[in-house]
C-alpha cells in the first residue's frame, strides 16, 4: 500500500513526519502541500508524478486535509484517471493506523478505508468528558 498526504500549507508534511517519530520510517509515502503562492494545478501535478512513481496502481490511498478545499480538489481531478482511493479530514491518529493496517499483506486499499472510516470517530475525545471534569464548578 502507498499513500500520499496532500493539504494546506506545512500540515500532510508534519503529519506524516509526526507518524515516522511514532512508528518509524516508511517507504512509498509521500506527503505535498499548497502553500499561498502555488496554483491547483502545479500541486496537480506534483500528486500526479507521485502516482506515476507508484504505479498508478489501485494500492494508492491519498489523503487530504479538508472536504472540498484545494488539496481536494487536486486529488478529486486525479480520480478519474488513476484507480487510487481518496480520504479527506485526515488527522494524525488516521495516519498511524492506516501505516499500522499497511503492515498486514491481506489487506487491500478499500479495506484499509473502510476500517479508517469506522474508526474516525474515536480519534475524537472530549477529554473533560472523559475525566469528568466540570468546567461550571
Amino acid at each position: 500500500m502507498k499513500y500520499i498526504f496532500v493539504s494546506h500549507g506545512d500540515l500532510a508534511k508534519s503529519i506524516l513526519g509526526s507518524a515516522q517519530m511514532i512508528v518509524g520510517e516508511q517507504t512509498e509515502a509521500q506527503a505535498f502541500g499548497l502553500y499561498p503562492k502555488d496554483d491547483i494545478g502545479g500541486l496537480k501535478d506534483k500528486v500526479k508524478q507521485a502516482i506515476e512513481e507508484f504505479g498508478g496502481g489501485s494500492d494508492i490511498i491519498c489523503f487530504t486535509d479538508l472536504f472540498s478545499g484545494s488539496p481536494f480538489n487536486a486529488v478529486v481531478g486525479l480520480m478519474g484517471d488513476y484507480p487510487i482511493r481518496h480520504i479527506t479530514g485526515m488527522n494524525l491518529p488516521m495516519v498511524l493506523e492506516a501505516f499500522m493496517s499497511r503492515m498486514n499483506d491481506t489487506n487491500s486499499a478499500e479495506d484499509i478505508c473502510a476500517k479508517l472510516i469506522s474508526e474516525a470517530p474515536a480519534t475524537f475525545i472530549d477529554v473533560n468528558n472523559y475525566l469528568g471534569v466540570n468546567l461550571e464548578d
